[in-house]
């Protein structure tokens, strides 16, 4: 019996006894008071007829292991986390999700209030300490979206905006959200098309598409769209726009079956940049990554200081149907998903040869902290953390994590 296995039939066991209710002392989950830093896994658990998420205590992301065994909150499974400002936000993956915050009290996590949408999340952002912005949409049909903006610190929705936008009604084509950004008082919201009939399916997906809303009003004001790249974003992502210190916002567009094109776009995965007090993209930049890269293709890009991101990336067969959606399997025994670092400033690229291959997952857990990044990996055989330092170029292992993999790297501050 292998490690995971014996740490299944423990888990098991363990969580015959284990409770979260509001009322009972298992609602909160110590942390380390001398540390100004407390950290925390969303980790599935779990077999694949019966999973189980958990937001567990971790007492460092850098060494150990991290049990979720009577650690923390349970969830449901396929829980989405979302890092705030000052608190943490769980959200079901249903068509009417209910969102919950968590947050230190005296040093110890404590469950808040919640509220509900009545369309699922697909695009979402943390503004800052009080407002956080929704995009809930259908999976089918030309269909009408909804912005919803919520404040933070009362876990109520402040006002709902129904958007119409980007759809191609000729093409039977949705506008499908993938992530948004608020700058200033502009915000950016990336979607890519696919087909109306639910299939998500993606023709017609050579360029990049961002549309451009007021903030904090949230009217739509227009679309972009740039043809030296394909669709920005993929399914789930939660880094498709990242914005560095100058404001500027970084996009990236994946071009492969395995984040779930199909057709394959013709236009190269590449990045684009949108600068700051601009609304259009920036005509002198763009990154063809697979000529810069030999051949891979960007399943997902997280800026992390000075010019630089981390990638994951894959090189892809698009003629191997068995590719289609590869990169939403965390526990592949297959693993496609490598990790390199890429310069924006330079346009260069250095693959981190280093870190295992991983097999993806809904949200790519991560945590940025200073001029590093905390990074989930996981496979059929592995899960855990590693710690790559964009300054330095540099990989280590960090913390392992007992569960199937770890959904999200959280951090709140005492």
């Amino acid at each position: 019996m292998n490690l995971k296995q014996t740490f299944f039939v423990f888990l098991g066991i363990s969580f015959v006894f284990f409770s979260c209710s509001e009322d009972s002392s298992d609602d909160v989950t110590p942390t380390n008071s001398e540390t100004k830093t407390s950290y925390f896994l969303g980790i599935e658990t779990g077999t694949a007829d019966a999973t189980t998420d958990i937001l567990s205590n971790a007492s460092s992301l850098t060494e150990g292991t991290v049990s979720p065994v009577n650690n923390g909150f349970e969830q449901a499974a396929w829980t989405v986390f979302f890092q705030g400002a000052n608190q943490i936000f769980t959200s079901g993956y249903t068509s009417a999700p209910e969102f919950t915050s968590y947050s230190l009290v005296n040093g110890q996590l404590v469950k808040g209030e919640s509220f509900f949408t009545d369309l699922a999340i697909y695009a979402t952002d943390i503004v800052d300490e009080e407002n956080m912005v929704l995009m809930g949409s259908a999976r089918a049909g030309l269909t009408e979206k909804k912005i919803y903006h919520v404040n933070t610190n009362t876990m109520s929705i402040q006002n709902t905006v129904t958007v119409d936008f980007g759809n191609v009604v000729a093409d039977s084509l949705l506008a499908f959200p993938v992530d948004m950004k608020v700058r200033g008082n502009k915000l950016f919201a990336a979607y890519y098309l696919i087909h109306a009939s639910g299939d998500f399916t993606t023709p017609k997906s050579e360029k990049a598409h961002v549309a451009v809303f007021s903030y904090p009003s949230l009217q739509f004001e227009k679309i972009i769209t740039d043809d030296r790249a394909p669709n920005i974003g993929r399914y789930y992502t939660s880094n498709a726009l990242e914005i560095d210190e100058d404001g500027d916002i970084y996009t990236f567009s994946p071009s492969s079956l395995a984040c779930g094109y199909a057709p394959v776009p013709s236009t190269n995965s590449g990045i684009l940049r949108i600068k700051n007090g601009q609304t259009e993209f920036d005509p002198s930049f763009h990154i063809d990554f697979e000529e810069i890269s030999g051949g891979y293709k960007i399943n997902d890009m997280f800026y992390i200081a000075d010019g630089k991101a981390v990638v994951r990336i894959l090189k892809e067969d698009e003629t191997n149907p068995a590719y289609l959606w590869a990169t939403y399997a965390p526990t592949s025994a297959q693993p496609l998903l490598e990790t390199g670092i890429l310069d924006l400033n330079t346009k260069t690229f250095t693959l981190l040869s280093n870190i295992p291959k991983g097999g993806g997952g809904w949200n790519s857990a991560h945590l940025v902290e200073g001029k590093k990044l905390y990074l989930g990996v996981s496979n059929s055989t592995y899960s855990g953390v590693y710690v790559i330092d964009v300054e330095n170029g540099t990989a280590t292992e960090g913390v392992q994590v007992e569960g199937n993999y770890p959904k999200a790297i959280l951090s709140l501050s005492n």
